[in-house]
């Protein structure tokens, strides 16, 4: 259906990008440049990164007619280990030319990565023709008009995002706004538009008392569960409808405020002996898929998801469940949020709390009321580390239990596209103070550096050289269990750092990219 319109003028003078406005014409062009770009290499598949919406769309669309192979990456990093050679496209640049070749949807597959279990990616492929049946499908759900703007925070490398922002748009005749959404001020859209996220962006949204300039006509969520509270704010402004799916299967069922999830006309849902839910549809190539989900039917085509049959784990011959000892931890009152997982053998426990007295100690003693089994690593945060689809990071976490340093407590982040501020509180039970000095605690300088360059990997999603760190000066003593803010601004090919308090100082460096 969406390859129609690049065998036909009819439709080149219709807009399919806005901010700024690109026509169907204009866009074609950099379509038939990035073709000859890639007819001219033997290399027959093309890595395509999922967040500038316009070089997505056209990358896509040229690997189609130049037969090359497309695998969606979200994450820049995993490119360099992937087993097989690839293009990595250049930036398009614009061409005259035509197609003449038909080529059949059921003929062009697409290649995701998701994260299993272990966080470990694992590839899923579907055909061109079924993401179309699934954005028709949605279309027909859910009543989307023609020339309705699409705005979003998701990336393209994701299933979720892939029909929703691109192949819903090119199905639909609706419009592409070219920014993806990061930052709260960038939603600034005028025009009618529908709003593409996930319930962590949203979260921290709500966190900041978010008022929408203009509202949008739907909030489509999908990634990780949505909270309650969540719901309830955003319900305000606009009809929230909650997508349940997984890159394997695309939409299943959906919700809006407290329901139970109701299945898309357009799947078949039934659940196995061990009341995993099994699902068949025209949105993916097998038969049928059976997910790890636990589910419960409350009425006909309507159904609830109990809990995860793969979040059940074997510790010392014990079959724990980690979802009960999240719940448990929840109900301690200075946990706001928690995420436990297998880890080495052992259990690891990821906690967010605003309370920088807890120890884990006050948990271990509080969750044996509940467990016999309980978490070896602990790690006191101020979020649960999440993927751009709004999924939790497991192998960000898995790094993070694997620090030999103990972390600093984040009391609060304020972050812009291009610098951030991170109050930060070094506690003096941190494995580093220990001899550095016993009678009065002081923060190492290589310290320093680490987690300046730790919060600005992660912050800003880059890559620093350990050995890039150039004018660094250490102007006056951090001490322990004091309110210390890390400022650190992105530059072209730098990131400038400095840690201050009081309009003091403390240090500063810059690290070369």
């Amino acid at each position: 259906m969406i390859l129609d319109k690049f065998y036909t003028d009819k439709y080149d003078n219709d807009i399919i990008f806005v901010n700024p406005d690109v026509t169907y014409g204009e866009f074609k062009k950099f379509v038939y440049g990035q073709i000859r770009e890639f007819e001219s290499s033997p290399i027959k598949n093309t890595i395509l990164l999922g967040d500038n919406y316009f070089e997505f769309a056209v990358n896509f669309f040229a690997s189609i007619f130049a037969n090359k192979n497309i695998y969606l990456i979200s994450d820049r990093t995993r490119v360099n280990h992937l087993n097989f050679e690839h293009i990595l496209p250049k930036k398009p640049t614009q061409a005259e030319g035509t197609i003449n070749t038909k080529i059949d949807p059921k003929n062009v597959m697409i290649n995701f990565y998701t994260s299993g279990s272990t966080g470990e990616p694992k590839p899923i492929g579907k055909t061109l023709h079924n993401t179309e049946v699934e954005a028709y499908c949605t279309i027909e759900e859910f009543d989307i008009k023609e020339d309705t703007i699409l705005v979003a925070t998701t990336s393209l490398a994701h299933s979720f995002g892939l029909v929703f922002n691109f192949i819903l748009p090119f199905v639909g005749n609706c419009k592409i706004n070219q920014k993806k959404i990061e930052f709260p001020e960038q939603l600034d859209v005028k025009d009618n538009y529908i709003l593409i996220s996930t319930p962590s962006f949203m979260e921290k949204l709500a966190k900041y008392d978010f008022v929408f300039e203009k509202s949008p006509e739907k909030l489509f969520l999908a990634g990780a569960k949505l909270k309650p509270e969540i719901l309830n704010y955003f319900k305000k402004y606009t009809d929230v409808i909650d997508i349940y799916g997984s890159t394997e299967t695309g939409n299943i069922a959906f919700k809006r405020d407290n329901e139970d999830f109701q299945v898309f006309k357009a799947v078949q849902v039934t659940t196995n002996e061990n009341s995993q839910i099994v699902i068949s549809s025209d949105f993916f190539p097998p038969d049928k898929i059976v997910l790890s989900d636990i589910i419960e039917f409350t009425q006909a085509g309507k159904f609830v998801v109990k809990k995860r049959a793969d979040r059940i784990v074997k510790i010392l011959e014990k079959r724990i469940s980690l979802d009960e000892l999240e719940t448990h931890l929840k109900r301690h009152e200075k946990v706001k949020d928690c995420y436990c997982m297998a880890y080495e053998e052992r259990i690891a426990c990821a906690v967010v709390t605003d309370d920088v007295t807890l120890e884990k100690t006050e948990l271990r003693d509080y969750l044996g009321q509940y467990s016999e089994i309980l978490p070896k690593r602990w790690r006191f945060l101020d979020e649960i580390p999440r993927t751009m689809n709004g999924k939790v990071d497991k192998a960000k976490l898995h790094r993070i239990f694997g620090m030999n340093l103990s972390l600093p407590f984040v009391k609060s982040r304020n972050i812009s596209e291009n610098s951030a501020k991170i109050d930060l509180i070094f506690k003096k039970n941190c494995n580093f103070f220990k001899g550095h000095f016993d009678v009065m605690p002081i923060l190492p300088g290589v310290v320093q550096i680490y987690f300046a360059k730790y919060f600005a990997e992660d912050i800003f999603n880059i890559k620093i050289s350990e050995e890039e760190v150039k004018k660094v000066k250490f102007s006056n003593i951090i001490k322990a269990d004091v309110i210390i803010t890390l400022k650190l601004t992105l530059k072209e090919n730098s990131v400038e750092f400095a840690y201050v308090a009081n309009d003091i100082t403390y240090s500063s460096g810059i690290f070369v990219k």
